[in-house]
């Protein structure tokens, strides 16, 4: 073979390799784009979002129109601290945290809203922590089935907002009840959610225990 016709289809090849290359990675970009387009919405962190989204859960929480999962706060058993009252309940050093989170929550006003919470230990301590009122006890705050999100709403009453202190799993099953995608909450986490009907809710975003204060005050 001439050797001016082995480099011509030398370069031919190559050209032709660049443009299958060229194509796949087209395609593969292509199809991230839709996949993440087709992907459940991710719960906004309210600290990290635009304060208007803020702002919007607050007008909501005005109205009484708002649920908000609240984890409760660390877990002994799981941690190497000093536990509260024994290894089924919340670490010492979490105190601080539910004191803190107490004062966020009378800031919001908690008149117009009814408190309830898993009956375990850990979600008990947390309850007696977070709010001044005795809180009443559900099972279904623990059980996280499948009904979970129903079971919040057949306690929401017109008008007043509802505080459900529960447990990580029941979380992930609101979001998966409301196809979301799936949030590592983190220990007292706040999850609000806003309920226009018993057939249409929305997760206004998150708070996670640290972020109280820069987020619910204005950022310019």
């Amino acid at each position: 073979m001439p050797a001016t016709k082995f480099f011509k289809g030398l370069t031919l090849g190559r050209a032709k390799t660049s443009l299958l290359l060229g194509t796949a990675l087209a395609l593969t970009g292509l199809a991230f784009s839709v996949s993440q387009l087709l992907a459940d919405p991710k719960p906004v962190d309210l600290s990290e979002s635009p304060f208007a989204l803020t702002t919007n859960m607050l007008a909501e929480w005005q109205d009484g129109d708002v649920i908000v999962f609240v984890r409760h706060l660390e877990r002994c058993s799981r941690v190497d601290a000093a536990c509260l009252d024994g290894p089924t309940g919340i670490t010492q050093r979490a105190t601080a945290t539910g004191l803190a989170m107490r004062e966020q929550f009378a800031e919001l006003g908690l008149a117009a809203s009814d408190i309830y919470s898993s009956p375990l230990t850990r979600t008990s301590q947390t309850s007696a922590l977070l709010f001044a009122q005795p809180t009443a006890n559900e099972d279904f705050l623990y059980q996280c089935k499948d009904d979970f999100v129903k079971e919040a709403l057949a306690r929401k009453i017109p008008g007043r907002n509802l505080v459900l202190v529960t447990h990580s799993s029941c979380m992930d099953e609101v979001n998966e009840s409301l196809s979301y995608a799936e949030v590592d909450y983190k220990y007292g986490a706040a999850v609000f959610l806003n309920v226009e009907s018993e057939t249409k809710q929305q997760i206004l975003g998150f708070i996670d225990t640290d972020d109280w204060l820069h987020t619910l005050t204005p950022r310019s």
